[in-house]
């Protein structure tokens, strides 16, 4: 609040929404400005894609996501074939993880690194081989 005696401002408000309250463009509006989009040879952005892309011929590159998927997958078959973590052993929904694992490796077949293709056809083989020895 101002004191008696002192000069008083002025404030003044603009409106700077770009549509009434009707939702049509406000006549008063400059028309928007359309900013180049970036050039390809333009420095790639933080996270851009095309940042992380491997060079031709390399392959995909790993992802410590999908290598901890596996693991976690893996981990939760083992649990359910031994019955681990006071739990009786459940070897109907072990083989249904193991058959996620497998259509994983055919959903993403040819969309693997080496590293990630090498680690899933093992999880695959040792979970299998163990299933068959656990349902003797």
């Amino acid at each position: 609040m101002s004191e008696p005696g002192e000069g008083s401002r002025k404030i003044k408000v603009v409106d700077r929404r770009r549509f009434d309250d009707k939702g049509e463009v406000r006549p008063d509006m400059p028309p928007l400005e359309k900013k180049p989009a970036p050039t390809p040879a333009a420095s790639p952005a933080v996270g851009d894609r095309a940042a992380t892309k491997p060079p031709p011929g390399s392959g995909p590159a790993t992802s410590p996501l999908f290598l901890d998927l596996i693991a976690g997958l893996a981990q939760q078959a083992e649990i359910l074939m031994t019955g681990g973590h006071g739990m009786a052993a459940q070897p109907a929904e072990a083989q249904r993880v193991i058959e996620y694992l497998s259509m994983l490796e055919g959903k993403t077949a040819g969309n693997l690194s080496a590293e990630e293709k090498q680690l899933l056809s093992n999880v695959i083989f040792q979970l299998r081989t163990m299933y068959v020895q656990q349902t003797k």
